[in-house]
Protein backbone atom coordinates (compact mmCIF):
# COMPACT_ATOMS: atom_id res chain seq x y z
CA UNK A 1 0.00 0.00 0.00
CA UNK A 2 1.22 3.51 -1.02
CA UNK A 3 -0.45 6.41 0.96
CA UNK A 4 1.39 9.07 -0.99
CA UNK A 5 4.31 9.43 -3.20
CA UNK A 6 6.67 9.07 -0.45
CA UNK A 7 5.98 6.09 1.26
CA UNK A 8 5.51 2.64 0.82
CA UNK A 9 2.82 1.28 3.97
CA UNK A 10 3.70 -2.15 5.48
CA UNK A 11 1.22 -3.43 7.96
CA UNK A 12 3.83 -5.42 10.55
CA UNK A 13 0.85 -6.41 12.71
CA UNK A 14 -0.11 -10.42 13.19
CA UNK A 15 -4.25 -10.86 13.00
CA UNK A 16 -6.16 -12.41 15.83
CA UNK A 17 -9.17 -13.49 14.82
CA UNK A 18 -11.78 -14.32 18.26
CA UNK A 19 -11.38 -17.55 19.88
CA UNK A 20 -8.05 -17.85 18.29
CA UNK A 21 -5.24 -18.58 20.74
CA UNK A 22 -2.31 -16.59 19.83
CA UNK A 23 1.18 -16.43 21.31
CA UNK A 24 5.04 -15.97 20.61
CA UNK A 25 5.40 -19.65 22.63
CA UNK A 26 2.10 -21.06 21.11
CA UNK A 27 0.65 -20.83 24.96
CA UNK A 28 -2.78 -20.70 24.14
CA UNK A 29 -3.32 -16.93 25.14
CA UNK A 30 -6.76 -15.96 24.85
CA UNK A 31 -8.76 -13.61 22.88
CA UNK A 32 -12.44 -13.87 23.16
CA UNK A 33 -15.57 -11.20 22.19
CA UNK A 34 -19.07 -10.99 23.99
CA UNK A 35 -21.14 -8.74 21.65
CA UNK A 36 -24.07 -6.57 23.44
CA UNK A 37 -26.24 -3.47 21.79
CA UNK A 38 -26.01 -0.45 23.36
CA UNK A 39 -29.36 1.60 23.60
CA UNK A 40 -30.95 3.04 20.78
CA UNK A 41 -29.25 -0.62 19.67
CA UNK A 42 -25.47 0.07 18.52
CA UNK A 43 -22.94 -2.84 18.53
CA UNK A 44 -20.56 -2.88 21.27
CA UNK A 45 -18.31 -5.48 22.80
CA UNK A 46 -17.07 -6.90 25.98
CA UNK A 47 -13.47 -7.94 25.57
CA UNK A 48 -11.55 -10.83 27.42
CA UNK A 49 -7.90 -11.33 26.36
CA UNK A 50 -4.17 -11.39 27.83
CA UNK A 51 -1.79 -8.17 27.29
CA UNK A 52 0.46 -10.75 25.34
CA UNK A 53 -1.72 -11.33 22.07
CA UNK A 54 -0.95 -10.76 19.08
CA UNK A 55 1.79 -8.16 18.33
CA UNK A 56 1.84 -6.08 21.45
CA UNK A 57 4.43 -3.96 23.09
CA UNK A 58 6.04 -4.58 26.80
CA UNK A 59 6.62 -2.13 29.36
CA UNK A 60 8.96 -1.84 32.18
CA UNK A 61 6.37 -3.23 34.68
CA UNK A 62 6.04 -6.63 32.92
CA UNK A 63 9.39 -7.64 34.17
CA UNK A 64 10.74 -5.47 36.79
CA UNK A 65 8.80 -6.69 39.69
CA UNK A 66 9.12 -10.16 38.96
CA UNK A 67 12.88 -9.34 38.56
CA UNK A 68 13.68 -7.25 41.15
CA UNK A 69 11.01 -6.72 43.57
CA UNK A 70 10.67 -2.84 41.97
CA UNK A 71 7.97 -1.10 40.64
CA UNK A 72 8.16 0.03 37.26
CA UNK A 73 5.89 2.23 34.34
CA UNK A 74 3.10 0.57 32.75
CA UNK A 75 1.95 0.95 29.30
CA UNK A 76 0.05 4.60 29.97
CA UNK A 77 3.20 5.78 31.54
CA UNK A 78 5.88 5.47 28.78
CA UNK A 79 5.83 8.63 26.44
CA UNK A 80 4.40 8.43 23.79
CA UNK A 81 7.02 9.27 21.61
CA UNK A 82 8.99 6.03 22.33
CA UNK A 83 6.27 4.40 20.11
CA UNK A 84 7.43 6.24 16.70
CA UNK A 85 10.26 7.17 14.96
CA UNK A 86 13.37 6.35 12.43
CA UNK A 87 13.80 2.67 12.81
CA UNK A 88 16.55 -0.13 11.27
CA UNK A 89 15.66 -3.19 10.32
CA UNK A 90 18.28 -6.28 11.10
CA UNK A 91 17.31 -8.71 8.90
CA UNK A 92 18.06 -12.10 9.80
CA UNK A 93 17.38 -13.56 6.08
CA UNK A 94 21.14 -14.54 6.10
CA UNK A 95 21.31 -15.80 9.45
CA UNK A 96 23.23 -19.23 10.63
CA UNK A 97 21.64 -21.57 12.78
CA UNK A 98 22.01 -20.33 16.66
CA UNK A 99 23.72 -17.51 15.42
CA UNK A 100 24.66 -15.24 18.28
CA UNK A 101 24.79 -11.65 16.74
CA UNK A 102 27.31 -9.50 18.75
CA UNK A 103 28.12 -6.04 19.57
CA UNK A 104 30.15 -5.83 16.43
CA UNK A 105 27.60 -6.70 13.67
CA UNK A 106 25.02 -4.51 15.23
CA UNK A 107 27.65 -1.54 14.67
CA UNK A 108 28.35 -2.67 11.05
CA UNK A 109 24.22 -2.98 10.29
CA UNK A 110 24.86 1.06 11.51
CA UNK A 111 22.59 0.92 15.20
CA UNK A 112 22.75 4.44 16.45
CA UNK A 113 21.21 6.30 19.50
CA UNK A 114 17.75 7.26 19.24
CA UNK A 115 17.22 4.29 16.84
CA UNK A 116 13.94 2.08 17.16
CA UNK A 117 15.68 -1.68 16.28
CA UNK A 118 13.59 -4.15 14.84
CA UNK A 119 15.20 -7.74 14.61
CA UNK A 120 13.90 -10.55 12.57
CA UNK A 121 12.61 -12.25 9.17
CA UNK A 122 15.41 -15.58 10.34
CA UNK A 123 14.95 -18.98 8.59
CA UNK A 124 15.56 -21.24 11.50
CA UNK A 125 12.73 -22.44 13.75
CA UNK A 126 12.60 -23.53 17.41
CA UNK A 127 15.90 -23.49 19.43
CA UNK A 128 17.80 -22.97 16.04
CA UNK A 129 16.88 -19.34 16.04
CA UNK A 130 19.65 -16.79 15.68
CA UNK A 131 19.64 -14.33 19.21
CA UNK A 132 21.28 -11.30 20.68
CA UNK A 133 24.15 -11.85 23.04
CA UNK A 134 23.84 -10.09 26.37
CA UNK A 135 26.93 -7.92 25.67
CA UNK A 136 25.17 -6.89 22.55
CA UNK A 137 21.92 -5.97 24.20
CA UNK A 138 23.68 -4.33 26.95
CA UNK A 139 25.25 -2.12 24.25
CA UNK A 140 21.53 -0.91 22.57
CA UNK A 141 20.41 0.14 26.36
CA UNK A 142 23.42 1.86 26.80
CA UNK A 143 23.51 4.04 23.44
CA UNK A 144 19.68 4.57 24.23
CA UNK A 145 17.92 3.48 21.62
CA UNK A 146 14.27 4.19 21.59
CA UNK A 147 12.21 0.71 21.38
CA UNK A 148 13.52 -2.72 20.29
CA UNK A 149 11.01 -5.07 18.13
CA UNK A 150 11.32 -9.33 17.74
CA UNK A 151 9.17 -11.37 15.21
CA UNK A 152 9.76 -14.50 16.65
CA UNK A 153 13.12 -14.70 17.04
CA UNK A 154 14.22 -16.13 20.49
CA UNK A 155 16.38 -13.72 23.42
CA UNK A 156 17.30 -16.82 25.20
CA UNK A 157 20.50 -18.63 24.51
CA UNK A 158 18.73 -21.96 23.51
CA UNK A 159 20.45 -24.07 26.12
CA UNK A 160 19.80 -22.28 28.94
CA UNK A 161 16.62 -22.76 31.47
CA UNK A 162 13.98 -20.89 29.42
CA UNK A 163 12.02 -20.51 32.70
CA UNK A 164 14.58 -18.71 34.77
CA UNK A 165 14.13 -14.83 34.52
CA UNK A 166 17.81 -14.07 34.86
CA UNK A 167 18.55 -15.25 31.50
CA UNK A 168 16.02 -12.86 29.85
CA UNK A 169 18.65 -10.32 29.33
CA UNK A 170 16.86 -8.37 26.77
CA UNK A 171 13.88 -7.96 28.65
CA UNK A 172 16.01 -6.97 31.60
CA UNK A 173 18.40 -4.02 29.58
CA UNK A 174 15.37 -2.82 27.96
CA UNK A 175 12.97 -2.33 30.02
CA UNK A 176 15.05 -1.25 33.09
CA UNK A 177 16.23 1.63 30.88
CA UNK A 178 12.29 1.96 30.33
CA UNK A 179 12.87 1.38 26.63
CA UNK A 180 9.87 -1.06 25.94
CA UNK A 181 9.80 -3.90 23.70
CA UNK A 182 7.68 -5.57 20.69
CA UNK A 183 6.75 -8.87 20.16
CA UNK A 184 5.22 -11.17 17.70
CA UNK A 185 6.10 -8.96 14.93
CA UNK A 186 4.68 -9.91 11.17
CA UNK A 187 5.33 -9.56 7.45
CA UNK A 188 8.88 -8.44 7.84
CA UNK A 189 9.77 -10.04 5.07
CA UNK A 190 7.58 -7.67 3.22
CA UNK A 191 10.62 -5.05 4.04
CA UNK A 192 12.42 -3.43 1.15
CA UNK A 193 14.36 -0.72 2.91
CA UNK A 194 17.04 -1.24 5.62
CA UNK A 195 15.93 2.35 7.25
CA UNK A 196 11.92 3.83 7.38
CA UNK A 197 9.74 5.51 9.89
CA UNK A 198 7.91 3.61 12.34
CA UNK A 199 4.44 3.96 14.12
CA UNK A 200 3.63 0.80 16.85
CA UNK A 201 1.45 2.90 19.74
CA UNK A 202 -0.22 1.10 22.51
CA UNK A 203 -4.26 2.33 23.62
CA UNK A 204 -3.23 4.56 27.29
CA UNK A 205 -4.30 1.29 29.39
CA UNK A 206 -3.30 2.31 32.89
CA UNK A 207 -1.79 -0.34 34.98
CA UNK A 208 -1.04 -2.81 32.13
CA UNK A 209 2.11 -3.99 31.66
CA UNK A 210 2.13 -5.05 27.87
CA UNK A 211 -1.05 -3.90 25.42
CA UNK A 212 -1.28 -5.34 21.38
CA UNK A 213 -0.17 -2.62 18.81
CA UNK A 214 -1.00 -1.68 15.52
CA UNK A 215 2.70 -1.82 13.90
CA UNK A 216 3.47 -0.29 10.90
CA UNK A 217 6.26 0.80 8.55
CA UNK A 218 6.40 3.36 6.19
CA UNK A 219 9.11 3.34 3.49
CA UNK A 220 10.52 6.13 1.69
CA UNK A 221 9.72 5.67 -2.04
Amino acid sequence: MVISEKYRVIDLSEKVTPGQVLGPLNDKRRYELRKFDFPPGETMHQIDMESHISTHVEAPSHFMMARFGVEAKDVSEIPVDSFFGEAIFINLKNSKPRQEYSIEDLQKEGVKEGDIVLVGNSPHDGNQKPWLSSKATKWLADIKIKMIGFDRTVEVDPPRDPKSLKYYFTHEYMLSHDIPMIEVLANMQELKKKRFFFIGIPAKMGGLDAFPIRAVALEPL
